[in-house]
């Protein structure tokens, strides 16, 4: 039929041929970083990891809620540590004769608005960046943790308290938000780390290798997906150049396509139901190779694509 319009059939074969090298290079373009997400994300399913994108929204509500526990136990623990540390501020003070009745009243109550705020304030953000830092799987040492919110509490109380109530209220208010902060990041460390660790504890290890297939698959079914487009026009490559005559660039490009198809297969094996628990780390193994296979055969596609568009 070629000869037919009077066009050679080799002719045709090589602009075939060049049409799809130059769309396996834009596919490959197009898709690289969705590819290398996808492989990234088949791999921490394997290796039993969450999706970063879920662990970083449990980041942020823990984190929240820790706060808001942090600032409301730190608010009522400072307040009652306001008032004691009032009571024997005065004390002192009036025995000194340094204050009046009417001046330890109102440095009383500025004590308690002292250690309210201020173990609010440095509870709330204390709790947050604890919690935070145990869903990401660190742990905050106490010297820097408890240390650091305890002399924001005891700065933050003691500004207020000063403010409202004088030297009592300073003493006081200090105390309270000093004790504010170290209770509420121990109560927010208690009741929402039970929270974090409550999901993993009331789970076997059947239910986690269920979860841990499931997450594989659908990492593995999204990896396919992305890689679909270029096997593809992979397939087209190589029936076209199985039935041009060969040159040292169409063996190397029909030899690098049959490699990375071989390696497609591999995978295609791997991500079967029945391999995907006891064969997960095989699995990653070959994800990556399709990988490093992908840019070879782009490297050799370039390579041709170049020669023949010199020929034409």
């Amino acid at each position: 039929m070629a000869f037919l319009f009077g066009l050679d059939p080799s002719t045709v074969l090589q602009n075939n041929l060049v049409r799809s090298l130059t769309s396996f290079l834009h596919l490959y373009d197009q898709h690289q970083v969705d590819l290398h997400r996808a492989l990234e994300r088949f791999s921490r399913a394997a290796a039993g990891e969450n999706n970063r994108s879920e662990d970083a929204v449990a980041q942020v509500l823990f984190s929240l809620f820790g706060g808001a526990v942090g600032a409301v136990c730190g608010g009522i623990t400072g307040g009652l540590w306001g008032a004691f540390g009032a009571v024997g501020a005065a004390t002192i003070a009036r025995f000194n004769r340094d204050v009046n009745a009417a001046g330890a009243t109102v440095g009383f109550f500025g004590s308690i608005l002292g250690g309210v705020l201020g173990g609010a304030f440095s509870g709330s953000i204390g709790s947050a960046v604890h919690i935070a830092a145990k869903v990401a799987g660190h742990r905050v040492p106490f010297v820097f943790g408890g240390v650091l919110w305890i002399g924001i509490g005891f700065a933050t109380g003691s500004a207020i308290g000063s403010t409202f109530g004088g030297s009592v209220g300073a003493a006081g208010g200090a105390v309270g938000g000093a004790f504010g902060a170290l209770h509420a990041t121990m109560a927010a460390g208690y009741v929402v780390g039970s929270m974090i660790d409550w999901p993993s504890t009331g789970k076997d290890s059947t239910d986690q290798e269920v979860e841990k297939v499931n997450r594989m698959r659908k990492t593995g079914k999204d990896f396919r997906k992305r890689l679909e487009p270029l096997v593809t026009e992979l397939k087209t490559i190589q029936q076209i150049s199985n039935k041009m005559a060969s040159s040292d660039a169409m063996k190397s490009v029909a030899g690098q396509t049959a490699t990375t198809l071989a390696a497609v297969d591999a995978v295609e094996e791997s991500l079967s139901d029945g391999q995907l628990l006891s064969c997960s780390d095989e699995a990653v193994r070959r994800c990556e190779k399709i990988r490093d296979e992908l840019q070879k055969t782009r490297a050799e596609v370039q390579k041709l694509l170049v020669s023949l568009q010199q020929l034409q």
